[in-house]
């Protein structure tokens, strides 16, 4: 009886020790589960804004390519600096490459929160296709898509750009002051009397009006 009370008590002796020794371990664990920082749950509230290239056209045979630049704004419509820009080219059909033969390309918004893509070039095939733009900072995310064509050849570019001499802001500004300058030449003549009517003539011309003696 007394050998097993003494087994008792020297298994009771060992359990204590173990317990005793796992409070030190216990007690190290718990500042590592305080320092795990749960993560936030992700929120859309980026807008990414198409600066350039949204419906534009890529040459293919000239190897012209429209800029592609977006902008990042946040929930309040102020640019966002530093948040990462992915801009994505689709795998198969009509699509673009950057310099490294990736169809990706990650870049960082500047203080306007703008990003542009640099060093790609449309493949060979002729079509329209979408550009993927994603932001993201921190838990904060965006997404947007963008437009474009290759085409073979883009005929007629610029050609709205070149007006006609008279619909340009300067021709205007001329065709205006020189009719002012003959209205006052016809009421100074006026004035004068018939016989100054009938020895001056009025030539109106391009540009400022003359006046001068009958030939």
């Amino acid at each position: 009886m007394k050998s097993l009370v003494r087994n008792r008590q020297r298994w009771l002796a060992q359990v204590m020790v173990v317990v005793l020794a796992s409070f030190p371990i216990l007690r190290a664990q718990e500042p590592e589960r305080a320092a795990q920082v749960i993560p936030l749950p992700a929120v859309q509230s980026l807008k990414v804004i198409p600066l350039a290239g949204n419906h534009s056209m890529n040459d293919l045979e000239r190897r012209v390519m429209a800029p592609l630049v977006v902008q990042l704004l946040d929930q309040n419509s102020r640019p966002v600096e530093g948040a990462q820009i992915v801009f994505r080219f689709p795998l198969k059909g009509p699509s673009a490459e950057f310099a490294n033969g990736q169809v990706a390309q990650t870049v960082r918004t500047n203080a306007d929160g703008q990003a542009a893509a640099v060093g790609w070039m449309a493949n060979r095939e002729v079509g329209s296709f979408q550009v993927h733009v994603t932001a993201s900072r921190g838990n904060e995310l965006g997404e947007t898509t963008i437009s474009m064509s290759n085409v073979t050849r883009i005929v007629g570019d610029g050609d709205a750009k070149h007006k006609k001499w008279w619909s340009s802001k300067w021709a205007k500004i001329g065709i205006v002051a020189g009719a002012a300058g003959i209205t006052l030449a016809v009421v100074l003549l006026t004035r004068g009397g018939s016989s100054a009517s009938s020895n001056t003539t009025v030539t109106a011309a391009p540009g400022s009006p003359t006046i001068g003696a009958p030939h």
